[in-house]
């Protein structure tokens, strides 16, 4: 179990980065349009270096089992998500011409920006590791599924590209996760030589995601946001109601090891992922509407995580 006080020294510690992110900006030391390189940079060089090193390490059994059913958890977990979602669009009254959207940010969460330098934080690598596997059912369903929902959402007369199976598989972190697991497999070491500048690239990645959220926060405005009846329904089911449910099922659930139930908690509490805005703008949907709703979900999270992780 986690000590609560050790929960909130490490997420205090990552939020005053978000807000380093954001005065950044604020204060005219870096544009706003530098978040997209350092983006770039995070998702091609820092993440995978990350990933990559998580994942190699002395054979355990039981370790490769307890990432496997983190894979199913987060399978289930995902699809119950986007079900729970569709069905509560019409009772939340969303506006039609983005329900589609509306379901995808509810249903999946910023495991990448946030999770994963959460999850580092409070579980250590290990916990990375895990939530490594949790984001591999993450990548098929959002990137699918996911798109399919915002394609429903465009006009009759709209014509949005098919889904790229190769934008989806061929990546860097996908590639640095698979190479992970064979070297895991295979116990293969790492040369020092390589390992050393791995593990100087994956320090960076925590400090670097939460200065990109903060950056990001400067480009909404709240007092708007909190008119905007869709986008409050979509942070409350993304930050409250699911991760609540999440807490209930894996309650009920025969699982004992506790590091998969605050890994996967944690990780499904984060708010509605960057990509939300990328798909709607690539599929047809109201890319106003994404971001806003990955604003504010991201903005809410800075008091909702720590509130969620009370129940670890």
């Amino acid at each position: 179990m986690l000590d609560i006080r050790d929960v909130f020294s490490n997420l205090f510690g990552l939020f005053l980065l978000i807000g380093v992110g954001y005065g950044t900006v604020r204060l005219r030391v870096l544009p706003a349009s530098a978040s997209k390189m350092l983006s770039s940079l995070l998702m091609n060089v820092t993440m995978p270096a990350t990933i990559f090193t998580s994942l190699v390490r002395p054979y355990d059994p039981a370790f490769l089992r307890t990432g496997l059913l983190e894979v199913v958890l987060g399978l289930a977990l995902y699809i119950l998500y986007g079900v729970i979602s569709a069905l509560l669009a019409r009772p939340f009254r969303v506006t039609r011409e983005r329900r589609g959207l509306w379901t995808f940010a509810c249903a999946f969460n910023n495991n990448g920006f946030m999770g994963f330098p959460i999850a580092l934080a409070l579980f250590g690598e290990e916990g990375l590791a895990l939530a490594v596997f949790l984001g591999i059912p993450f990548n098929l369903l959002a990137y699918t599924t996911g798109a399919t929902l915002i394609c429903m959402d465009r006009s009759a007369s709209g014509d949005a590209p098919p889904v790229s199976w190769r934008s989806i598989l061929l990546t860097v972190v996908n590639g640095a996760t698979l190479l992970g697991l064979i070297l895991y497999a295979a116990q293969i070491p790492i040369p020092e030589v390589i390992d050393t500048p791995l593990t100087y690239l994956a320090d960076v990645t925590t400090p670097l995601s939460m200065l990109i959220i903060g950056m990001n926060l400067t480009g909404g405005s709240v007092s708007a946001l909190l008119r905007n009846r869709d986008v409050l329904s979509s942070a409350f089911l993304r930050l409250l109601f699911l991760p609540l449910l999440t807490w209930l099922i894996l309650m009920l659930l025969p699982v004992e090891d506790p590091l998969v139930i605050g890994v996967t908690l944690i990780i499904m509490a984060t708010p509605s992922p960057a990509v939300t805005s990328i798909l709607a703008e690539t599929y047809g949907g109201d890319t106003q509407f994404a971001s806003e709703a990955v604003f504010l979900s991201s903005l809410l999270c800075l008091v909702t995580i720590p509130l969620i992780s009370l129940l670890l």
